[in-house]
């Protein structure tokens, strides 16, 4: 049977690592937010919805883990936005910090798209399709 396309795109990613990618997808991107102070932990977070406030965006979010967010840009799953969707700045002044803050937003990118498609239910039914067409028979345990 012919390589599962599905499996061509995820088989170098873990669970926690597609989940993420299917936040970003489900959200809007994901931000690493790096506080300019010794011993700052970098704040890693999938921007699920942004709701604005008396000129104040309110933001839901999902924590990330940074060794995951960090491996999914190396792999490259995510590619840096220069340009939003969420940041419309990539520094500034937190108070309660007391330092300056450095922010980076990723979304996914061609391959990240591709592996959503190819974990999704419509990706699924494609391999198994391609499966079909290759006139051999389609085994459950190869998908």
């Amino acid at each position: 049977m012919p390589d599962d396309p599905t499996e061509k795109l995820t088989e170098n990613l873990t669970e926690a690592e597609i989940d993420v990618l299917w936040s970003v997808y489900e959200g809007h991107s994901l931000l690493i937010e790096r506080p300019q102070k010794a011993d700052a932990v970098p704040n890693v977070n999938v921007i699920l919805s942004v709701e604005y406030e008396d000129d104040a965006a309110l933001a839901e979010v999902e924590e990330i883990e940074e060794e995951v967010a960090l491996a999914l840009i190396e792999k490259g799953y995510l590619e840096q936005s220069l340009d939003g969707p969420v940041l419309d700045e990539d520094s500034w002044f937190d108070e309660e910090l007391d330092c300056e803050i450095l922010a980076e937003e990723y979304i996914l990118s061609d391959l990240g798209t591709a592996a959503i498609d190819a974990t999704s239910e419509e990706g699924f039914a494609a391999a198994v399709d391609a499966a079909l067409e290759g006139d051999e028979p389609y085994d459950e345990k190869d998908a």
